[in-house]
């Protein structure tokens, strides 16, 4: 059965059942199948008349409304191309003219960014969820379809086989590729999953994986083609607060917010039950969950359960089986369903062909047949065996990729060549720790162990934040090298002790205060020459008390936001205050520290031996 036919069968038997569950203060909303099957006709209707099998990009945090965008884009015949909200506006447009995108269709927090892709890109169609002309186009397509005019739901279905999805790659080693991925690729893993993990209508879970990720969309197709209520979680630092709210029975998260809800359930009750939770399952994706993690979510009574894919694969390679999950393994492979096939080649890496492997990259042949050959085998890239019962175990990587325990990808070989550059450095390796899934470094350097961890604090500044180096190592000798010259990485000794992260990564606030400096010192000169000094005081008392305030919001804060409607827009405005309070301290205290040694303020008069006023 289809996607599509498994959603008209989800509305027409199901039709007052919860598709999505919307946290409304203490309550959760649902969002019907009949409200989010209309929905999706309604933008199927403006994609089918406007903009008739274009590429449609979609960005915004996770949502009902994303969802619905991008399923209307599927069944409608366009093609629906995720984004990455934290990109800037020039990344965004460049990916649009790669791909021939005609609309984007953004969240309102990113009405501005949207704004400023369509000056780069005039021709550009730019819609947000919930403004007017949205609103308006809707109006128009329910009043269509109110008239007789036929939905999606009643019309052909498309091909299965052509390209829905153009889906980027993390482009760790070089510029991000679009994988061209087809509904029968999305339908495969959700059979699959649903065959070995058993999910029932009127289960519940959250939407906490990222839609543009490519398990992400998985996963919620999945749970939404076999009838899980899916809870719509906006902040992820509340994850426990979202599980006991809409009483989720399983979750899907990467490893880090795995160990962080562990940490929160421990602070309820030695296990599940004694939080006053249902939940007893959780599929762990993006990275491998650490023996820490697995510890800790076993001891509170959850089992963790693993899976493997990629992008290329659809997120499709293998899954765990509920009654029989094989720790430490990747699950239970994909061979033999669906028109599935995988194998290890005499290189030992683990290859997959099938319907769930990509059609290529986009524009890119020569990319795509270097890592699917001509029969279609795609090579993962990845080490690994499966044994007689059919588990897939991973053994390394064929690629130096690091995969930290957020999902995102790191390569290595582009941050020796940052650091190759400093003075001094002579030998650098880059490296993820398997245990913490951090980008750690070993260099061999010609100026002291001081200065080295310095320079790495330097170059840390410079880099993205999943980027930076937690831990240095630093050598007495050079590595030892191969008769050919290249290091020995796996056989090289470590000389020192590593050093904890916070004596490398700059704290945020440091940042603020460093970027900010020159400008405030600037301003409070120009100020002191127009202000005078007796009324300086009250600048800093005023200051003084600011940060008081946020010092208070920072302790009451958040039974404050408890107490405000979810929807009200006081609700949003204390959340992004909420979300900048760290900045907004730094920044105070660092303009009333300015103020005080440029004026002078509260200092003793040498010649009277009073204190200015």
């Amino acid at each position: 059965m289809s996607l599509l036919s498994q959603f008209k069968a989800q509305r027409d038997g199901r039709p007052d059942a919860a598709a999505f569950l919307i946290a409304a203060g203490d309550r959760s909303v649902p969002i019907t199948w009949r409200e989010f099957a209309r929905g999706i006709e309604a933008i199927a209707w403006i994609i089918r008349k406007y903009v008739p099998g274009a590429t449609i990009a979609i960005i915004g945090a996770n949502s009902y409304e994303w969802m619905t965008v991008h399923a209307a884009c599927l069944f409608a015949g366009a093609v629906a191309l995720p984004l990455e909200a934290n990109l800037s506006a020039e990344d965004i447009a460049g990916r649009l003219s790669f791909t021939g995108a005609r609309a984007l269709i953004h969240s309102a927090a990113l009405a501005v960014r949207a704004h400023e892709v369509k000056k780069l890109l005039p021709k550009l169609i730019t819609g947000g969820f919930g403004t007017r002309l949205t609103d308006r186009m809707l109006a128009l397509a329910h009043k269509a379809l109110d008239a007789g005019e036929p939905g999606v739901f009643d019309l052909p279905e498309r091909d299965e086989d052509e390209t829905a999805m153009l889906v980027f790659t993390s482009g760790t080693t070089s510029r991000p590729r679009g994988a061209e991925l087809t509904l029968r690729s999305l339908r495969t893993f959700s059979d699959y999953w649903h065959a070995n993990l058993h999910f029932a209508p009127g289960q519940r879970t959250l939407m906490l994986l990222p839609l543009n990720h490519i398990f992400g969309i998985c996963v919620t197709y999945t749970m939404l083609a076999h009838g899980v209520a899916l809870g719509v979680c906006p902040d992820f630092r509340r994850i426990y607060e979202a599980v006991e709210r809409f009483r989720a029975d399983f979750l899907f998260l990467v490893p880090a917010l795995a160990e962080l809800l562990a940490d929160k359930i421990a602070q309820k009750g030695r296990t599940v039950e004694e939080a006053g939770l249902s939940l007893r399952w959780i599929v762990v994706g993006g990275a491998p969950l650490s023996s820490r993690g697995y510890l800790k979510l076993t001891t509170l009574g959850i089992q963790p359960l693993g899976g493997y894919g990629l992008t290329e694969t659809t997120a499709l390679f293998s899954v765990a089986e509920l009654d029989a999950p094989h720790p430490g393994s990747a699950g239970k492979c994909c061979h033999g369903f669906g028109g599935m096939e995988a194998r290890v080649s005499p290189e030992g890496i683990l290859q997959l062909r099938g319907p769930a492997v990509l059609k290529g990259y986009y524009k890119e042949p020569e990319k795509t047949a270097a890592v699917r050959d001509k029969d279609g085998w795609f090579s993962t890239g990845d080490y690994g065996r499966i044994d007689e019962d059919g588990y897939v175990w991973i053994t390394g990587r064929a690629s130096r990729t690091i995969i930290l325990s957020s999902g995102k990808k790191v390569a290595p070989e582009e941050l020796e060549d940052i650091l190759h550059s400093v003075p001094g450095f002579l030998e650098v390796v880059v490296s993820g720790d398997f245990e913490t899934r951090e980008v750690q470094a070993e260099v061999y350097a010609s100026v002291p162990e001081e200065t080295v961890r310095e320079q790495v604090a330097i170059v840390n500044r410079k880099l993205p934040l999943h980027k930076r180096i937690r831990r240095v190592m630093v050598r007495t000798e050079p590595f030892p090298r191969t008769a050919s010259g290249k290091i020995k990485i796996d056989r090289a000794p470590v000389a020192s002790e590593p050093h904890p992260a916070a004596d490398i990564v700059v704290p945020m606030r440091e940042r603020v205060a460093a970027a900010a400096w020159p400008v405030i010192e600037r301003a409070v000169t120009g100020v002191r020459r127009t202000l005078a000094p007796e009324r300086w005081k009250w600048v800093v008392l005023g200051l003084g008390v600011l940060a008081g305030v946020v010092v208070l919001w920072n302790v009451f804060g958040a039974a404050v936001l408890e107490l405000v409607e979810e929807t009200s827009a006081v609700r949003r405005v204390l959340e992004i205050v909420e979300d900048r309070l760290g900045e907004v301290l730094a920044v105070l205290v660092l303009v009333a520290a300015v103020a005080i040694w440029r004026t002078g303020v509260f200092k003793s008069d040498k010649s009277t031996g009073e204190k200015n006023p």
